[in-house]
């Protein structure tokens, strides 16, 4: 076999080549040996092998051999997996895995550096961030589509409205939509400083745009193309308002229930129909950019939440999920206060993104039945009003944003189960006697690095710091 040298491409694919000495390498098999009570042998479990392993004395010649031999060090150092073309047995993938060594002898060796270092096979897939990307490019893609749709059925649904007493029910409705919305987004959109002043402009900026809807208080009358420039605008300042807190990095617990409420409470809120035909058009028409909006916006958000942290570097629930994660008080750029809750990472446990995904179907399911009922209840009305003409009488089921969101909804349930695979169980148990959290802490993560987070996570009080008394439930990640 003709010798040659030695190839490394590291993770940011740069390649290194260097000169050798002896060379080998060692498989793990993954087996199990099993002897039993008043019998001769064993029975030998084979479950096929482990890694591979190439220990190198990697050499470097000449007068710039540090220099190599320093940049080399520095490709070891980066994170992800490289490939070696290793001189004998092949090319693997693979990462630098123990201590690595240097050793310089210019003088006894004539410059020569040597860095001895063991690579591990690895068989983890560096593509999964990737595609994990691709696809939360697809899912935000996918949610300016839907918003785009909605926000263009609601405007022309109110377009030509010309009631005076079918346009304050718009503004009430739209009203009560919009404080709805506040009331339960408000305390997550108050976990991020920047985005919460952001939010609060859009909010005002909401409130003033759905009672200029209509225009009224102008001399001269409004056309249809005028309302509905203004319905446009409001729908799409209702839309981004739901929008922007389910892109924080806050639990997937959290984003859930502040989204599980707000639809139920706007559900609630559209299930009187109004007497007349109309205004039942009206109503649903506004509903539907509510819930609609509300739905998209958890599905994407928890999605791409899940997506980044299965993709993250070591991603490891106990690491970040409630990273800094304490109460306190923010100032704004006025000088005025403002409660907050300092950032959550989002980074999920297995259990909680399957939860997720199956919750965001559920609100699916939800919406599916809340439209139908309008649906069905219109037409009871409708039937026997014969005067009314088709245009009147029918409800467009804006079969265009319906398909759009139910895509977007199980495409963002399908990232997240996805995602799943990527993140660590959580374990949960209940204490069989009294321990202290930082030796408990040791056991568990065989670090007490985590103490702070495990505090958080498990919500424990000043005593329970101090002492956790038999008996308590604790929860860690595996």
């Amino acid at each position: 076999m003709a010798i040659r040298d030695g190839r490394y491409t590291s993770p940011s694919g740069n390649v290194y080549t260097f000169s050798y000495g002896d060379v080998s390498r060692e498989t793990e098999l993954k087996t199990g040996v099993y002897t039993f009570p008043m019998r001769d042998g064993a029975r030998v479990q084979h479950q096929g092998r482990g890694a591979m392993t190439f220990p190198l004395t990697c050499i470097f010649h000449g007068a710039n051999c540090m220099e190599r031999a320093s940049a080399f060090e520095e490709a070891l150092i980066e994170r992800g997996a490289g490939e070696l073309q290793h001189p004998i047995y092949g090319t693997f993938r693979v990462k630098p895995t123990g201590n690595i060594s240097r050793d310089d002898r210019l003088v006894t060796s004539s410059n020569q550096s040597t860095v001895t270092v063991t690579f591990t096979e690895s068989i983890e897939n560096d593509d999964d961030n990737t595609m994990n990307e691709v696809a939360a490019n697809t899912i935000n893609a996918n949610h300016d589509t839907l918003e785009n749709l909605a926000a263009e059925d609601f405007a022309a649904a109110i377009a030509s409205i010309e009631s005076v007493s079918e346009q304050l029910a718009i503004e009430a409705a739209l009203g009560m939509q919009t404080q709805s919305i506040i009331d339960s987004l408000q305390p997550m959109a108050m976990s991020d400083r920047r985005t919460f002043v952001d939010w609060l402009a859009s909010a005002n900026e909401l409130r003033s745009s759905v009672t200029q809807i209509f225009n009224r208080g102008m001399a001269i009358a409004q056309s249809i193309e005028d309302i509905y420039v203004r319905a446009l605008n409001v729908a799409r300042l209702t839309l981004r308002l739901m929008r922007l807190p389910a892109r924080l990095s806050t639990t997937l617990a959290s984003k859930i229930a502040g989204y599980a409420e707000l639809t139920a409470n706007l559900i609630n809120q559209f299930r009187n129909d109004p007497f007349e035909i109309r205004k039942i058009k009206n109503a649903f028409a506004t509903a539907t950019l509510g819930i609609s909006g509300a739905l998209a916006s958890i599905s994407s958000g928890a999605a791409i939440s899940a997506a980044e942290a299965a993709a993250s570097p070591g991603n490891n629930a106990v690491q970040s999920t409630t990273s800094g994660s304490t109460a306190g008080v923010l100032q704004d750029d006025d000088g005025g206060n403002y409660s907050a809750t300092v950032k959550n990472s989002g980074t999920a446990s297995r259990e909680e993104a399957v939860e997720t995904a199956a919750s965001i179907l559920e609100m699916m399911d939800s919406l599916t039945a809340f439209s139908d009922a309008k649906i069905e209840a219109l037409n009871e009305s409708s039937a026997s009003i014969q005067a009314q003409s088709a245009k009147d009488i029918y409800i467009d089921a804006n079969a265009a944003s319906y398909i759009a969101l139910k895509e977007l909804v199980q495409q963002s349930a399908q990232l997240i189960m996805n995602a799943s695979f990527a993140l660590p169980m959580q374990r949960t148990f209940t204490l069989d006697r009294d321990r202290q959290v930082i030796e408990l802490c040791a056991e568990l993560y065989n670090t007490v690095d985590y103490v702070d987070n495990f505090i958080i996570s498990n919500n424990l009080s000043i005593d329970e710091i101090e002492l956790l008394p038999i008996g308590t439930k604790v929860t860690h990640y595996v």
